[in-house]
């Protein structure tokens, strides 16, 4: 097959040479729905424009684009870690791209498809809308989501199992003898934190413990509101106050904890806190937080594997793949664990919810 040409790509998608020009230098001067009209064309043709040629001569184009919301999230570095393991054995390099909330997906695909030539996309994904990875997955370009916060996108993906972890939170709980557990969420918007709060409840109502309304705070990962929504919970007259807090991250346990001590309670002996995700510094605070484990290198291992498997081996003519139907994406839910650590004792004596005696040593 002869090589494609700039001229060949402007006939294909109606536009002139000019413009194909400009879309490849990632000139402004193209409209939106110009290029990403251009860029489906060449990504469905194979073109390789002239500037990666060279590199794809050299045997240096066989890179993975990895998106991240920002490197400073507490989870990238542990995926990261997971990828590396699963990429360095293949012959393949890590592009590392940020993608914030102010720039949607679809301006740094276009960035990535003219400049990097990768062969398959990792995506941490944020709050983006993911459409335009799920148009380019259809168009060929394989694409894997780690840590997704919706469940529902048409995309292969890796995850943790939050519903679960909920429950392992919960009867830890419950098991130490408490009944009267708040929940401070996160961002509810997320699918994740949706399961998180539908585990609490079903744990509780498993429990035949009716869930109070007063006891769920909303939490947004935003720590001060997390601070002030917790000091609400510690206001509560005596009776009415938790003796332990679900939180949905590590980073708002550890608000829910300096709301405590503002409130004059101590951890665990006046109220038990337990997270989630177990980021590094959850073993470092004092007193070291209880918590449940997402697996994030595991899951950047998983994800690197499923996006190699998707991309296959080398092909000098690879042939168009089709589209898959959605039952047949690869969604991968791995478990996560219990970590038992010191933020979480037995219910307090003197703050037994129903009134019955309690034994600080009951577990």
């Amino acid at each position: 097959m002869a090589k494609l040409t700039i001229r060949d790509i402007a006939a294909l998608s109606g536009v002139s040479k000019s413009t194909v020009s400009l879309v490849l230098n990632n000139s402004p001067k193209v409209d939106p729905a110009t290029r990403r009209h251009v860029l489906a064309v060449m990504r469905r043709n194979r073109y390789v424009p002239s500037f990666a040629a060279t590199a794809l001569a050299k045997g240096s184009t066989r890179l993975i684009g990895m998106v991240v919301p920002g490197l400073s999230w507490h989870m990238v570095a542990s995926i990261n870690i997971g990828v590396a393991a699963v990429t360095e054995r293949s012959g393949f390099d890590i592009i590392l791209y940020t993608a914030t909330n102010d720039r949607d997906y679809g301006s740094l695909i276009d960035r990535i498809l003219t400049s990097s030539m990768v062969s398959g996309l990792l995506v941490v994904s944020h709050e983006q809308s993911l459409e335009p990875l799920v148009q380019l997955h259809s168009e060929g370009l394989p694409v894997v989501l780690v840590n997704t916060i919706d469940a529902d996108v048409a995309l292969p993906s890796v995850t943790a199992d939050n519903y679960d972890g909920a429950l392992t939170a919960m009867d830890h709980l419950l098991q130490l003898g408490h009944e009267r557990i708040a929940c401070v969420q996160g961002r509810m918007t997320y699918r994740c934190c949706q399961d998180r709060y539908r585990g609490y409840l079903d744990a509780l109502r498993s429990a035949g413990i009716q869930p109070d309304p007063e006891l769920t705070k909303p939490g947004d990962f935003l720590p001060e509101q997390i601070r002030a929504r917790s000091r609400e919970l510690f206001a509560l007259p005596a009776g009415q106050q938790p003796t332990a807090v679900f939180a949905h991250s590590d980073v708002t346990a550890y608000a829910v904890m300096t709301a405590a001590a503002e409130a004059g309670l101590r951890v665990p002996e006046d109220v038990s806190v337990i997270g989630f995700d177990d980021i590094e510094s959850a073993a470092q605070i004092r007193p070291p937080l209880t918590t449940i484990q997402q697996p994030f290198v595991d899951m950047g291992k998983r994800a690197a594997e499923m996006l190699l498997e998707a991309i296959g081996p080398a092909d000098p003519e690879p042939v168009e793949p089709p589209a898959a139907e959605a039952g047949e994406l690869p969604r991968l839910v791995m478990p996560t664990s219990l970590i038992v650590r010191a933020s979480c004792g037995p219910v307090p004596v003197t703050r037994s919810p129903r009134g019955r005696s309690q034994t600080t040593s009951k577990a």
